[in-house]
């Protein structure tokens, strides 16, 4: 049922692991959103500034759709076991991003990632969690638990080799969950539009890995009267931030804090 896509996930995904991006499975299961990972992904590239400035406006301008993410936080963040005991600070991390306010929305999901993945796959370990320490869920039916499989392979290579990776680099760009929480990072860059995407994205994993566990993906977006009414209150909030990030006040805000970079 999810060979095909399961194959085109891996492919593009791997190319974008190459330049130390990862792709959001819930985004890449629109057809309009796959097509524009597929096109920037074709092949494998090396990281790069040059590309990554590219890239992160064009995936936020696609992945960031006002009424998408509403739709997202109320009928999945929200309704899961797990994902809804970060809630808060899942949708509060957005507002941050947003406000283009990409330091707050690091600071927000970098320890909620680790949380989630810990408790969705059984991690009994007290060090990060790695690929390695996971229990992968199971629902015994092939077509999901293959589905699940490729994309906990997907998400546990990206926390191996970049998130959780162990590393003395100070100076590093990518995102790295042992440099921030000790508060080694050196390479004030790390707090780009790149890697709270990248963030959005290992969070936009999780849940679906989530849904699937509890048959609810992707048959996700029946929605109730009042699910509606919390939709549309989003919608218009998440537009009056994105609108302000453009502000004067806000621009300055931005222009002082690169001082620091």
């Amino acid at each position: 049922m999810f060979n095909d896509w399961i194959d085109d996930y891996k492919k593009t995904n791997a190319n974008a692991m190459s330049g130390d991006w990862f792709v959001s499975p819930l985004e890449y299961f629109w057809p309009d959103r796959k097509e524009i990972f597929d096109k920037i992904f074709a092949a494998p590239t090396s990281s790069s500034r040059i590309f990554d400035s590219l890239v992160a406006p064009e995936l936020f301008k696609k992945s960031m759709t006002c009424h998408f993410r509403a739709q997202m936080i109320v009928l999945g963040f929200m309704k899961q076991n797990i994902s809804k005991t970060y809630g808060l600070e899942i949708e509060n991390g957005l507002m941050h991003l947003y406000r283009l306010d990409f330091l707050s929305a690091i600071s927000q999901w970098t320890y909620i990632i680790e949380g989630y993945s810990r408790k969705l796959f059984k991690v009994q370990s007290n060090q990060s969690s790695k690929y390695k320490d996971w229990t992968i869920p199971k629902v015994n039916d092939k077509n999901l638990d293959d589905l699940i499989s490729c994309l906990a392979d997907c998400l546990g290579d990206f926390f191996n080799s970049v998130l959780f990776a162990s590393s003395n680099d100070r100076n590093l760009e990518t995102i790295n969950r042992h440099l921030l929480l000790h508060g080694n990072a050196e390479n004030n860059n790390v707090f780009n539009q790149k890697n709270c995407l990248i963030l959005m994205f290992c969070l936009d994993a999780l849940l679906v890995i989530e849904m699937v566990q509890s048959r609810v993906f992707p048959g996700m977006l029946d929605s109730s009267k009042e699910d509606e009414n919390k939709v549309k209150k989003r919608e218009f909030l998440y537009g009056q931030i994105l609108k302000s990030a453009f502000e004067d006040e806000n621009l300055l805000k931005i222009e002082i804090l690169k001082e620091h970079v």
